[in-house]
């Protein structure tokens, strides 16, 4: 017997998915922070390692007392401790990410249309839903961004206009993460069979995202 539905309209079901993410911050804020930080660090010193191999010798008529400023630099850059750093982080991930997206309907259509693609002919089996999972990351990495550049605004000033509009931002964000998730969920539960139906029948989220 399948169970009851518990959500009887797309616009609570995107609702219930932004309070279940909500909630999950909320209990795993400095963990989810942390490890931002760590993943920042990370990247900043890969770029660095790179850069350094690309220049190797050139610098080796400098004075060795730089490289305690270059620390410094290197801390100064990775902080946003004014209101207009912070701002500046929430604006540069939007840009990338409407720039990677170009719409959150447009976006999850194409990855939904090249899972499709990637379903097999052979019953019993399923499309990549690494496609659908790299997606979803990838929308991730813009949030992640975008989010904290919106807690430097949110320590600095409090709930303000400039953390609202930061809010939009993120926002966007997570519903595109949760259209794409919603795919994957019907996938997952429903099989890639019943996937035309729920199309047919525009049950996906990203299929009623303006009406929201």
């Amino acid at each position: 017997m399948a169970p009851p539905t518990k959500y009887k309209t797309d616009a609570a079901k995107l609702q219930a998915m932004r309070a279940k993410r909500s909630r999950y911050y909320a209990k795993c804020r400095e963990e989810i922070l942390a490890k931002r930080r760590e993943k920042y660090h990370l990247n900043k010193n890969r770029r660095k390692d790179d850069d350094g191999s690309d220049n190797k010798g050139a610098g080796d008529n400098l004075d060795k007392g730089n490289n305690g400023s270059d620390e410094c630099a290197s801390d100064a850059d990775e902080s946003i401790g004014t209101l207009a750093e912070c701002i500046a982080v929430v604006k540069y991930a939007k840009d990338d990410f409407m720039a990677h997206i170009k719409s959150p309907q447009k976006f999850t259509l194409g990855v939904f249309a090249e899972y499709t693609k990637s379903i097999p002919d052979a019953p019993g089996t399923h499309g990549d839903r690494e496609i659908l999972k790299r997606a979803m990351s990838s929308i991730e990495d813009f949030l992640d961004r975008a989010s904290r550049g919106q807690d430097g605004i949110l320590q600095l000033c409090g709930v303000c206009d400039e953390w609202r509009a930061a809010e939009q931002v993120c926002t966007s964000m997570r519903d595109t993460i949760a259209m794409v998730e919603d795919i994957y969920c019907h996938a997952l539960s429903d099989g890639d069979a019943k996937l035309a139906v729920v199309h047919l029948l525009k049950g996906f989220l990203y299929q009623n995202y303006n009406e929201f």
